[in-house]
């Protein structure tokens, strides 16, 4: 049905109205003399319909025969279409541009989606599948999704499987993690545990090996803590890799304001724009220079991205320098300080106690004093046996 309405519009068909004498008898005249008639629709004393423009040429005598008076409507098809734009160049070359950059598009990669990852970011993956060669704007018929594939699970670390699945103008990548290998506690190499620094001791956790000092013991960074060496019934003694964990009781030194402390702001920035359209770059502007900050924004229609768009780079220069006069600005510093002590202290303790002065109203704020907190301080010290020849 579709074809028979595309050929007709090629073609181009007339609507025609056709009243007064004998519609019956004037449909039978076309029909015996192989006018083609298609939607016909009786409206009291007149009848609507469709034919072509050879047919519409030879209505006429079954029209007279019959005692009708036909008169076209209107004029449709690719025929009228042309006659009445033939004036109108840009239309045809607009019409034109659009069928080749359809044609064009057809053959590259629109978007590029990322299936089945976990723990590894799209942007790791995207970015290896990018210097493969697969991104938006890519051809298609250049790109091998095998081969792709195997490139990809060996540059992505973590990857147990991947694949790359091109489906005419998306390129879906699928991927599987592998599961991490567990840690294997090394038990023959000999090693003792040592305090990585200064504490007191809170709790001990022993897996193999023997207790040095006992919970509560002040140790300096160093001192043995679970020893390997390991005294049997015989009074012998055998070498173990020691195993566990010891935690203590540390003291952190906090000291923040904003007092000495050279700033820089921004001296100069630059910003150019480039037209993208199917891995064509079309710069508007000069190359900037440095570190160059790149923003991409493409056109869409709801999950179909384009590979058309607009790329905004942008450069950012400090280097003039300058110090905080205002009190506010130096407590807002001296606050951001702080926090940033404690984030770092967070990420592998828990703190017990705090002791800290904290003065923001002054011309000078600052933040002194100590924070006690629990961590693990034990760590592995290989124990070097030397061999005596006979």
């Amino acid at each position: 049905m579709f074809i028979l309405k595309l050929v007709r519009f090629v073609l181009g068909y007339v609507l025609f109205t056709a009243t007064g004498g004998f519609p019956e008898r004037f449909i039978n005249l076309c029909t015996k003399n192989h006018i083609p008639l298609w939607d016909l629709k009786h409206l009291g004393d007149t009848v609507e319909g469709k034919t072509t423009v050879s047919g519409y040429k030879r209505i006429r005598t079954a029209a007279h025969r019959s005692g009708v008076r036909v008169r076209i409507s209107k004029k449709c098809g690719l025929p009228f279409l042309r006659e009445r734009n033939k004036k109108r160049a840009g239309l045809a070359v607009g019409l034109a541009l659009a069928a080749l950059l359809l044609c064009l598009l057809s053959t590259r990669i629109w978007t590029v989606r990322v299936e089945g990852n976990v723990q590894i970011h799209d942007e790791q993956i995207l970015r290896a599948a990018k210097s493969l060669g697969v991104e938006m704007g890519a051809r298609t018929s250049k790109l091998d999704a095998q081969k792709i594939a195997q490139e990809l699970q060996k540059q992505v670390e973590g990857l147990s499987w991947a694949a790359v699945n091109i489906d005419a103008c998306k390129a879906v990548i699928e991927v599987r993690e592998s599961t991490p290998k567990p840690d294997i506690l090394d038990t023959k190499t000999p090693a003792n545990i040592v305090a990585s620094e200064n504490g007191v001791l809170t709790r001990i956790e022993v897996y193999s090996g023997t207790a040095a000092l006992p919970v509560g013991s002040a140790v300096l960074k160093g001192d043995l803590l679970i020893s390997g060496v390991v005294l049997n019934k015989d009074n012998s003694e055998t070498l173990h890799g020691a195993q566990g964990h010891v935690y203590a009781k540390v003291e952190r030194e906090i000291d923040c304001s904003a007092e000495n402390t050279a700033f820089v702001k921004l001296s100069g920035e630059n910003t150019r724009y480039i037209l993208y359209c199917v891995g064509l770059k079309l710069p508007l502007g000069r190359p900037l220079s440095g570190q160059v900050y790149t923003v991409e924004t493409y056109l869409s229609n709801g999950d179909t991205t384009l590979p058309v768009g607009m790329l905004r780079e942008h450069t950012a220069a400090f280097s003039t320098p300058f110090a905080l006069t205002e009190a506010p600005q130096k407590a807002r510093y001296t606050a951001k300080l702080l926090a940033e002590e404690y984030r770092r202290i967070w990420q592998d303790s828990v703190v017990l106690e705090t002791n800290i002065s904290l003065d923001f109203d002054t011309d000078a704020p600052y933040a002194r004093g100590k924070i006690v907190c629990e961590k693990e301080i034990g760590i592995n010290q290989e124990i070097f046996v030397e061999k005596i020849s006979d």
